[in-house]
């Protein structure tokens, strides 16, 4: 939106710099000190907020001021520009509108303290006593505290986005369908405003391309983004989406700008913009960034500092400043340009921040707290700002296997009966050197014994004799509050004794009471015991032995 050479204006850097903390914040064990981490970003985005809403309105301040002095030159490329703008707010407003119909929909409110610890406490309904919407509600809780209100129970839900974004099944009539459209629609007016020129500007937002499964299938940018996914991965993408609307406003204005002020020579103000790589680095990795002059004539060089290191212009205009990153924290950059004027050498300023965290990999176990010996433990693996393809996964410490999962860092971890810890490692290719992100260390517990159950009846009921049937089931499941997600047939029954009293016990292979059993039972007497024995063959293939006793009523 700024009238220079810079591709990226920092309003478009601040919203990639969020992209990657909130995708960072969609983990399930995120350590306090990466947390600290992604709210001093957050500080940092909010307080450079004002000085990029002032360099943005500057830059139309501008293309305004050259409008006045020269109306029949400038008047088209500054209507096609207003344009511009108006195609992209309303392009972002209807994200917004999906982004907070989806929000509402799904946690029905918010509760938080913003600035936190404050004392100033919020508590807001998104859904009115009629049930409708209040999208305002939303925006407001967004402006106020991004994305820091939900809780990871919200953010991991993977039941509501399908349905809202996607659809059911094979009917793909969500409100990404209609997202896409809108796109489709917003690039073909872009390129209608800027006709052969729009060749030379980068529109992103390639809703058009073809995705691909991890096992390599063809599929639409909907499924790809919004099938099967977490909330916290949905909202991302449509930040995401809106930090790409931004760089095609950018990229479409500041075209046109240059075309009204090619060949002119004469500015009344100059700026410095910078472009970085990231605003979000990690620890040993590289700060890289490019400096522009506003207005810059190509005919003259220029020489200027950035923290202190003394820098001249590149071919395109630029002064290219380049740092690795070892201390860890908020990171300031101090730049100033000589650049010869009308009145001879001028020299201008710019500032800008970033943030250096810490190497943290986060492992989220996908179903409990520990990991459970001699089964398929799914875990998550994530680093900060680091493609999930870029990853070594691997098991530093204790007996077992590592495999592949379902998804981008998704992983199968399989501990040795037998084992009492694990250590996952993590290692990241960063800068073309493999860097440790860190280990993370899980307790290992054998699967609990299960129960059994004879038919509707559990151990300790008083039963009839007529209550058993010849080829009644005995099954086995585990007590309440073991929630692991097992295959079907994972547990099974290998044989059966009962035993009426103190009398010899039946033996059966398999789960189903035999003939003998239920004559045996018939001769049973009010007030003996039967007991039930199973040897059940375990999930780690380890065989188990569980009890049931009842008491012959009549």
């Amino acid at each position: 939106m700024g009238a220079t050479n810079c591709p990226e204006t920092p309003r478009q850097k601040m919203i990639t710099m969020m992209y990657l903390v909130y995708t960072a914040l969609l983990a399930l064990n995120v350590s306090a000190a990466v947390i600290d981490g992604f709210k001093n970003v957050g500080n940092v985005m909010q307080l450079s907020n004002e000085t990029v809403q002032a360099k943005v309105d500057d830059t139309f301040e501008n293309f305004k001021r050259a409008y006045d002095n020269s109306p029949d030159k400038v008047r088209e490329k500054y209507q096609n520009a207003q344009t511009v703008q108006a195609l992209t707010n309303d392009l972002i407003s209807y994200i917004d509108s999906i982004e907070y119909t989806y929000i509402a929909k799904t946690t029905k409110g918010a509760k938080g303290e913003f600035p936190p610890k404050s004392g100033n406490k919020f508590d807001i309904k998104f859904i009115d006593a009629n049930g409708n919407y209040l999208l305002d509600s939303v925006k407001k809780v967004m402006d106020m505290s991004g994305f820091s209100w939900f809780n990871d129970k919200q953010l991991e839900n993977n039941n509501d986005p399908t349905s809202f974004f996607y659809g059911k099944g094979d009917v793909v009539n969500g409100h990404a369908v209609g997202l896409k459209e809108r796109v489709i629609e917003y690039k073909a007016q872009i390129r209608k405003i800027l006709g052969a020129d729009s060749l030379h500007v980068k529109l992103g937002l390639n809703v058009e391309d073809t995705f691909y499964s991890k096992d390599g299938k063809e599929e639409s940018w909907e499924k790809h983004h919004f099938n099967e996914v977490v909330s916290g991965a949905a909202l991302v993408t449509l930040t995401q989406m809106k930090t790409e609307a931004m760089n095609a406003e950018y990229d479409a204005v500041n075209f046109l700008y240059k075309q009204v002020s090619s060949g002119d020579h004469s500015f009344d103000k100059l700026t410095l913009i910078g472009r970085a790589k990231s605003g979000y680095i990690l620890q040993g990795g590289t700060y890289e960034a490019d400096f522009y002059v506003g207005a810059y004539d190509s005919k003259q060089a220029f020489t200027g500092t950035v923290n202190g290191q003394t820098l001249s212009n590149t071919d395109s205009g630029s002064l290219h400043y380049r740092t690795v990153c070892n201390s860890v924290g908020l990171q300031k950059v101090n730049v100033s340009a000589t650049v010869k004027g009308p009145n001879g050498d001028e020299t201008i300023t710019y500032s800008d921040n970033y943030y250096v965290a810490k190497p943290a990999a986060v492992v989220s176990l996908d179903n409990m707290q520990v990991l459970y010996a001699g089964i398929e433990n799914p875990i998550t693996v994530s680093v900060p700002g680091v493609d999930s393809r870029n990853l070594k996964v691997y098991i530093k410490e204790g007996k077992g296997k590592l495999a592949n999962g379902d998804g981008e860092g998704k992983y199968l971890v399989t501990p040795d009966v037998g084992g009492k810890k694990m250590v996952i490692g993590v290692d990241a290719m960063i800068d073309k050197k493999q860097t440790n992100m860190g280990d993370n260390v899980y307790k290992v517990r054998d699967i609990p014994d299960p129960t059994i159950t004879v038919g509707q009846f559990a151990n300790g009921a008083n039963v009839a004799k007529s209550d058993f049937s010849d080829g009644m089931q005995v099954r086995a499941s585990f007590q309440k509050g073991f929630e692991f997600k097992l295959s079907k047939g994972a547990m099974s029954i290998r044989s059966i004794e009962v035993s009426v009293g103190n009398k010899s016990p039946v033996t059966v292979n398999g789960a189903a009471f035999s003939p003998d059993i239920i004559s045996a039972i018939k001769k049973a007497n009010r007030g003996d015991k039967l007991y039930v024995t199973a040897h059940v063959k375990m999930p780690s293939g380890t065989t188990s032995v569980a009890y049931c006793v009842f008491t012959i009523k009549k």
